[in-house]
């Protein structure tokens, strides 16, 4: 699908970006020493990735793909309706990491510029378009069919960069925040 205005393409986003699926592990994989980290809707709060309620699992049965810095991680199955579409950017290398089965992760050139886009309301009315009926979800095929308009390369770069900028700007100031109170 390709609509054109001025420099910006109507794209679907499984033609802009990689989508890789999260472990699926059971109770008897969980260890509570050095293992794998499986990130979890848990781990994202405020588009960040934190430390909460932390699963690892053992080396030998993580077997998906490890998430890297710059992938985003997104929350497309939970029991809480709400929690649908909840995602963060990985900033920083997390080692062996990988995503739990309710999770899908997005690998794009201009990560910045994706992550942005998930922030829009545009994405929350796809969400909802594209939500299970009974079950809480967006299914694979439904998230990469989701369209968006995309610039070029050079302004999802300079878009992307602008957003990340703020992001900083606002996480520096909540920090200020919390030590003056």
């Amino acid at each position: 699908m390709l609509i054109r205005t001025n420099a910006w393409e109507l794209r679907k986003l499984g033609e802009v970006v990689e989508f890789f699926s999260g472990l699926t592990y059971s109770p008897q994989n969980v260890i509570h020493d050095a293992g794998v980290l499986v990130l979890r809707s848990s781990n994202i709060r405020d588009g960040e990735i934190v430390d909460a309620d932390n699963v690892y699992v053992e080396p030998t049965v993580a077997i998906s793909r490890k998430i890297r810095n710059g992938d985003i991680i997104v929350v497309v199955r939970n029991g809480s309706r709400g929690l649908i579409g909840k995602h963060a950017k990985v900033k920083k290398n997390l080692g062996n990491a990988v995503i739990g089965a309710f999770m899908a992760g997005i690998r794009a050139k201009r990560s910045d510029f994706i992550n942005a886009t998930l922030d829009t309301q545009k994405f929350n009315l796809e969400i909802n378009r594209n939500l299970g009926a009974t079950i809480n979800q967006i299914t694979n095929k439904n998230f990469k069919n989701m369209c968006f308009y995309i610039p070029s390369d050079i302004e999802q770069q300079k878009i992307g960069s602008f957003f990340k900028h703020l992001d900083e700007l606002i996480t520096l100031h909540q920090r200020i925040e919390k030590i003056s109170s």
